[in-house]
């Protein structure tokens, strides 16, 4: 008889390409931002991050919160939670060689990125494994799997969304491109 498999303290990463909002309007959206608003510094290095954007802002992005609380409240769902509402929602302008340092977003419960503009070159996100596993999984296996694996890429691309648990660290690689990596990011948590 096989041994009963079960998975605890798994990182899940949820992703999707959607196609619910106009990039180009939220493009436009970003860049009259940066020049209106002088933003925040967080794990941004060398790029932008906006203040909070809220509910009315422009009609895109209330249509792609809309999408996203969605989402976020199937994850919810399928984790076990209750539903959970949006905390803050934010612009990221990357240009050239800017990158985002490794973080996690405390207070939340799942977060995650919408790639407005995004193509090859500019840079993937990068989940790290914190569970100090590399002291234990031999450096060379058989074969990486996502149980002997200790970080996980995904591709920026537009129209991409990615959602993860809050306390899964996370960095976004380099722009290595000549052309500014646009994303928008967002926290939810439990309802105040």
């Amino acid at each position: 008889m096989a041994m009963h498999t079960e998975l605890w303290f798994p990182s899940v990463v949820w992703s999707q390409i959607t196609h619910v909002v106009n990039n180009q309007a939220l493009k436009h959206f970003a860049y009259e931002r940066k020049q209106n608003d002088v933003g925040v510094k967080h794990s941004n290095v060398g790029g932008y991050q906006s203040d909070s954007l809220r509910a009315g802002d422009h009609p895109e992005i209330d249509k792609l919160a809309k999408h996203i609380e969605i989402e976020i409240n199937n994850c919810a769902k399928q984790t076990g939670l209750f539903n959970l509402e949006l905390y803050n929602m934010w612009l990221n302008i990357n240009p050239p060689n800017a990158y985002n340092e490794s973080h996690h977003h405390i207070g939340a419960v799942l977060t995650g990125v919408y790639y407005v503009d995004a193509h090859e070159g500019q840079g993937a996100i990068q989940f790290d494994r914190s569970d100090n596993a590399e002291y234990h999984i031999p450096e060379y296996v058989e074969k990486e799997t996502y149980f002997t694996s200790t970080r996980a890429k995904y591709a920026a691309k537009s129209g991409a969304l990615y959602i993860f648990p809050a306390w899964l660290k996370h960095s976004v690689q380099g722009n290595t491109s000549n052309t500014d990596r646009i994303s928008i990011s967002f926290n939810y948590g439990v309802k105040r």
